[in-house]
């Protein structure tokens, strides 16, 4: 979190917020950061949360979802999933 961690903004923001998160991701997890901003920021009405199956931190398909194999899943050649582009554009058009 650095000099600025989320705490100090989340909770006093009033403008709309999108948390996305692959389920696979070897950088960010669930429990601790997904889990943890929902928490956080839990009485923010507008807050949205979307939490992706499969999908590793670049929002593509988890082939190997293990931290020992990142670079070599992060090499290959696939497209950020469909779903999440979709759901991020229908999040903005609806703001």
């Amino acid at each position: 979190m650095g000099d600025h961690p989320a705490s100090d903004y989340l909770t006093h923001i009033e403008k709309p917020i999108l948390i996305v998160l692959g389920e696979k991701d070897v950088q960010a997890n669930v429990q601790d950061d997904f889990e943890g901003y929902r928490k956080l920021i839990k009485e923010n009405g507008n807050a949205t949360f979307k939490l992706y199956p499969n999908l590793n931190h670049l929002f593509m398909l988890a082939i190997y979802g293990n931290i020992l194999k990142i670079k070599k899943e992060y090499a290959t050649p696939q497209h950020v999933d469909q779903q999440v582009i979709d759901d991020i554009a229908e999040w903005v058009l609806s703001k």
